[in-house]
C-alpha cells in the first residue's frame, strides 16, 4: 500500500534527516524550503526563537507503508537520543489512488 511520508526539520540537519530516510528504505524523496513562524507566547518548542521565524525544510516521499513506518521509528529514536529544541516531525498519510508510472 502506498503512503505519503512528510518530514519537517530545521535546514541545518537536512543531510542527517536524508540519511535517516535512506536507512528506512525511502529511495526517492523531494525537499523544499519553508519558513516556520511562532506566535509569541505559544510554547511548543518547534519554531522557537525570539524573532518567531525559523528556516526549515519539508521532505516528502510517496513510498511503501513499510518504509514510511520504519522512517517514523528511526526519526523517533533520533529525537529521543538528541533531545533537541527542534525535533524532527514526521507524518504518514494514506494515498487512496495513484497513477503508476513505469
Amino acid at each position: 500500500m502506498m503512503k505519503l511520508l512528510v518530514v519537517l526539520s530545521i535546514r541545518e540537519i537536512q543531510d542527517k534527516v536524508a540519511k535517516m530516510l535512506e536507512k528506512a528504505g525511502v529511495e526517492i524523496f523531494s525537499v523544499g524550503d519553508i519558513t516556520g513562524y511562532k506566535k509569541r507566547g505559544y510554547n511548543v518548542g518547534w519554531f522557537g526563537s525570539d524573532n518567531g521565524k525559523t528556516n526549515s525544510i519539508v521532505m516528502f516521499s510517496f513510498t511503501s507503508a513499510e518504509s514510511a513506518h520504519r522512517a517514523i521509528e528511526i526519526i523517533e529514536e533520533c529525537n529521543e537520543c538528541n533531545q533537541s529544541r527542534f525535533p524532527v516531525r514526521a507524518y504518514i498519510l494514506n494515498v487512496d489512488e495513484f497513477l503508476k508510472v513505469e
